[in-house]
């Protein structure tokens, strides 16, 4: 080897070492940078001509980010989930403290209190302080029914606004991922980019958390992003999507989202902090089968069930009136059966919300003077329209109806000086229309007592009109020391109902939704505490691929700095020998 040959050999020697010190250092320095990949120098040996008899020295192949790409893609795969259950885990917090009976003033007390109330009033029908309690407890639910619906509508609303600041941020990071996708795609034509990727894939980290993403590097370093259901976001390094809210309406009543122009179907949108707050809202809270929609569904099983009881029930004396408490709308003329309501529209159009529980049956009503009361009865079909109903039940002697000014129906006694009561309603008509109501109001958050009560507890149905044969009555007394209707009511606390696909109490139904929240709770709990172990791991081994190693690294600096040094050494025997040449010549 000429003495030429040896100095580029020490010469190349000196870079590569230099190439890999100045690496060493770099990691070193970005040992506590999140995200950080560490990078390693492939060292090659050139090979020699056919004149030589060694090779001509080394150089730097490559500089490499230390990665594994499987486990980075179970690292991204995990972390839409741990955002998905980090952020069911505070919202259904929110939705627990609507349900949380533990302060004692929960809906199971409150209708407890009702019933030990009816039952006190059953006891002794003569008391007015026992009917003015019923009263009370009556209002007592109404009010809890009103609280829930109002928390749960209230907790609604921030979740509602979240998704719309959540969209922002994912426009943001998505118009950033751009543009660092711009960086890599241009730098990859002459050198690695790799500090780049380690950026872009922490910003895909922290976007996966938002979103439930997944990408695909593509061979000139470009990312495409693209929903786990299938929605590109990113593409091609000139296209990122922008997320917003559109003018359509859910079903749960909130305009949905929107990709561009186009409409986006909430259900390509999976994970991430993004896909439990539409989970939440639109299904944990308002979906079908969610909290509000089957507090609801309990508020209308219970208005309907003690408006029944107390509709068939009289007070200390006969009325000459009842009014019902519920607006029969402005579908007069739809047959009782079709006629469906729709409690979500600004305008009340369609009809009473129990109209749907009315079947086929007999109204018996009682007119007259107590000591000379006759029963007169009207036979319901629900191919009947309310205006039928109406005409029908004035068409009984002795008994008028008419439909007001507010579209509520009014039964009176049609003779000055006598009063009304029902014996029985089969159809279930009254309770639905709201006569002799005990609540009135058509969701669970106007859920009301009937103001006539409230103004007068004695019309309370505190007992029933007995009669001489159920089945074809043709006598009919009236006891104010009866308490039977009291006992109706309180016997409400044992009666079983179906309700979502079980049979329970009213108490017990609530019971369920609530133990069905706090399985849902413990079941998030578990797959949170899960999730989160499975990504330290992952995590944990990613730092053991990825992570740099200040021993390892200090290791290697004093590798590749004797290397230096030696390959240094080589310059001045070369330079040496060089001169002792010439000092010949």
């Amino acid at each position: 080897m000429s003495l030429g040959n040896l100095l580029n050999v020490s010469k190349l020697g000196i870079f590569a070492s230099q190439g890999t010190l100045q690496t060493i250092s770099h990691n070193i320095s970005n040992a506590n940078t999140p995200g950080f990949s560490r990078q390693s120098v492939e060292l090659e040996s050139i090979p020699g001509g056919q004149s030589l008899s060694g090779g001509t020295g080394v150089r730097i192949a490559d500089v490499r980010r230390q990665v594994d790409q499987l486990v980075d893609r179970r690292l991204e795969l995990g972390t839409g989930e741990l955002g998905r259950l980090q952020t069911r885990e505070k919202y259904t917090k929110m939705i627990e403290d609507v349900f949380n009976d533990l302060d004692g003033n929960g809906l199971s007390e409150g209708l407890d209190a009702f019933y030990d109330a009816a039952d006190t009033l059953a006891e002794n029908p003569g008391n007015a302080v026992a009917r003015y309690q019923v009263v009370a407890k009556a209002e007592g639910v109404s009010n809890q029914f009103n609280r829930m619906a109002e928390s749960l509508g209230e907790a609604t609303m921030p979740i509602d606004r979240e998704i719309t600041v959540v969209l922002q941020d994912v426009n943001n990071r998505l118009k950033a991922l751009k543009d660092i996708n711009n960086l890599i795609v241009r730098n990859e034509s002459t050198t690695p980019a790799l500090d780049l990727k380690d950026q872009r894939r922490q910003m895909v980290q922290e976007l996966g958390q938002i979103i439930d993403i997944r990408t695909l590097e593509l061979d000139n370093g470009d990312l495409q992003v693209m929903t786990s259901k299938g929605q590109e976001l990113l593409a091609d390094s000139v296209y990122s999507a922008e997320l917003g809210r559109s003018t359509h309406m859910t079903p749960t009543g909130y305009t949905g989202l929107k990709i561009g122009d186009r409409e986006l179907d909430s259900s390509k949108v999976a994970g991430g902090q993004l896909g439990a707050l539409l989970e939440i809202r639109d299904e944990v809270i308002h979906g079908p089968q969610g909290f509000l929609s089957r507090l609801e569904t309990l508020a209308d099983e219970v208005r309907f069930q003690f408006n029944r009881v107390n509709s068939q029930s009289v007070g200390r004396n006969l009325v000459s009136s009842m009014t019902g408490v519920v607006s029969l709308g402005n579908d007069l003329n739809t047959s009782l059966a079709n006629l469906v309501t729709d409690t979500t529209s600004a305008e009340y159009q369609r009809g009473p919300v129990d109209a749907n529980r009315v079947t086929a049956g007999r109204i018996v009503f009682a007119t007259g003077t107590e000591d000379a009361l006759r029963p007169v009865s009207v036979n319901i079909t629900t191919d009947m329209t309310l205006n039928q109903v109406q005409q029908a039940i004035d068409g009984l002697q002795g008994v008028k109806a008419e439909i007001t000014s507010d579209k509520k129906l009014k039964i009176s006694a049609e003779n000055s000086g006598s009063g009304l009561g029902v014996v029985v309603d089969e159809s279930g008509l009254l309770a639905a229309l709201g006569i002799g109501a005990l609540f009135g109001g058509r969701s669970a958050g106007e859920m009301s007592v009937n103001p006539e009560l409230l103004a007068d507890p004695d019309k309370v149905g505190v007992g029933r009109l007995n009669v001489d044969d159920p089945a074809n009555p043709t006598t009919v007394t009236h006891d104010d020391a009866n308490s039977q209707g009291a006992l109706a009511l309180g016997n409400l606390r044992s009666t079983k109902f179906e309700l979502f696909g079980n049979t329970a109490t009213l108490t017990g139904h609530y019971a369920g939704l609530v133990g069905e929240l706090g399985s849902i709770i413990s079941q998030d709990k578990e797959s949170l505490t899960a999730q989160e172990s499975a990504q330290s791991f992952l995590s944990d081994l990613r730092e053991s691929i990825s992570g740099v190693s200040l021993e390892e690294e200090l290791t290697d600096l004093i590798r590749f700095q004797r290397a230096f040094q030696a390959s240094s050494k080589m310059v001045g025997v070369a330079d040496e020998l060089m001169q002792t040449i010439i000092q010949m010549v």
